[in-house]
């Protein structure tokens, strides 16, 4: 009986009878199935012999991790009973939620008073949404607002004083307004604060003589709310980074592929050298990322700023890249812009992934959508048709909604037969030679690999 449920017969003479929901939903089965299969092996789980053995020797004993008291903690101002309380819960909180970089600004909010009060505001906003997780809104939480309006007046100000105007004390409040603007979705302040920090860098000369975290957070809140519109940032890159950039590229057959693409890049008649050392740095990053994913850690703990280091140069560096794409855009032009978004949009999941702002998501895959409306355009060098095939593909993997999913699994098709690849599978190979970074789960790319299998095309 068993055998007999797993056949589906179709009457070949009725075309009506192949599109009825039970036999679609049979034929859906068996194709995931089959490319599960086929996409993955059942590991042998290891054989672990365990063998006891007396001693008498005593077991050491570790002592335990003592939580911190909060009066070890040199606080800019003096602390009543509600402070304490909220400072308490913010300590108490990290031990269940993870807050990206909240050890790091603590400790650069315990720098000045002013700064302090963004603390009690943070904490003030994420008691209320524990307490009320379904009722919870911004504006209506007047202890937070209250805070945040004391410490703008403070800034503001600060700000009337030449020298107190471009202290250490004062870059840190208004990243930390930066910080708060971006975590609550304000872009408008956001715009208004990261335009004073700007100015404030430029009245001192520069980035040089600030703290490295300093220097981090002010690059990473400038790309952090610029990609948000997909526009230049304010602020120039900061000079520290992972050394991941620098790394020699090893001699592989997939380096090798994509070399070839760099050099194709470089000789285009655009005359882009920027854009092809962006596909360098992007290709390093994938690197970095992959060897360490599945790290117990990796990119999940408070202190850590790697993050900042590894993303703000690249986004920094496909936000300052010229727009070259016009209504009367050629093939070079399209393809490069391709590219562009599909590599924001892939540094938006990477974000996403690890609980870092991504709030850009949606607006990248609309004006990838409408850069590719009716169809990329297919560049005459085949090699940049493997570049612009790498793009739609990676935005498809982000992007489940109808009818724009629709439309970018046509564009690959579109693109798989322009390079002779007959089956899904050769596109996920051709696109791990270009930039793959290990965070797309596999049922993910099951669903497109099917999606292209049984693609349905509207003007057929």
């Amino acid at each position: 009986m068993a055998i007999e449920e797993d056949f589906v017969f179709v009457n070949a003479s009725n075309p009506v009878h192949f599109r009825e929901k039970g036999v679609q939903r049979t034929i859906r089965q068996r194709v995931m199935r089959d490319i599960g299969k086929a996409r993955r092996k059942t590991k042998r789980p290891p054989a672990v012999t365990f063998v006891y053995q007396a001693s008498n020797e005593a077991l050491p004993i570790t002592p335990e991790k003592p939580t911190p008291s909060l009066s070890c903690y040199p606080f800019p101002v003096d602390m009543d009973c509600r402070a304490l309380e909220l400072i308490h819960f913010m300590n108490a909180e990290a031990e269940y939620n993870y807050r990206p970089f909240r050890e790091i600004w603590f400790s650069m909010a315990l720098q000045d008073s002013s700064a302090f009060l963004l603390c009690k505001a943070n904490a003030a906003m994420f008691l209320e949404e524990t307490r009320y997780p379904h009722t919870f809104c911004y504006e209506r939480c007047q202890e937070t607002l209250t805070y945040y309006g004391q410490c703008v007046r403070q800034v503001t100000d600060r700000l009337s004083d030449p020298t107190e105007s471009t202290s250490v004390g004062v870059i840190i409040c208004i990243l930390g307004l930066i910080c708060h603007d971006l975590y609550v979705g304000t872009l408008d302040r956001w715009a208004y604060h990261i335009q004073g920090l700007a100015e404030i860098i430029r009245l001192r000369g520069g980035l040089s003589g600030l703290d490295e975290n300093i220097l981090l957070f002010c690059s990473w809140f400038d790309v952090l709310g610029s990609v948000t519109r997909d526009t230049p940032p304010k602020i120039s890159n900061c000079p520290i980074t992972l050394d991941i950039f620098d790394a020699p590229v090893k001699t592989t057959s997939r380096n090798l592929q994509f070399g070839i693409i760099l050099s194709e890049v470089q000789d285009s008649p655009l005359e882009m050298p920027c854009f092809a050392m962006v596909l360098r740095k992007a290709r390093a990053l994938a690197d970095f990322i992959n060897k360490r994913h599945d790290q117990d850690g990796f990119w999940k703990t408070e202190d850590d700023i790697s993050p900042l280091q590894a993303l703000t140069p690249i986004t920094h560096d496909l936000l300052s890249l010229p727009e070259t794409v016009q209504l009367t855009a050629d093939e070079d032009e399209i393809a490069f812009e391709m590219t562009r978004l599909a590599l924001l949009i892939l540094l938006s999941g990477l974000k996403a992934n690890y609980g870092f702002s991504s709030a850009e998501m949606s607006m990248l895959q609309t004006k990838f959508i409408r850069l590719v409306h009716g169809g990329p355009i297919l560049h005459t060098n085949v090699v940049i048709r493997r570049l612009q095939l790498w793009a739609v593909t990676m935005v498809a993997l982000f992007q489940p909604a109808e009818p724009a999913r629709s439309q970018l699994v046509g564009g690959i098709i579109s693109l798989m037969i322009s390079l002779n690849l007959n089956e899904g599978l050769a596109v996920f190979n051709a696109v791990h030679d270009i930039i793959w970074i290990e965070i797309i789960p596999q049922e993910t790319i099951d669903q497109l690999i099917y999606d292209i299998h049984t693609f349905d095309s509207p003007n057929t």
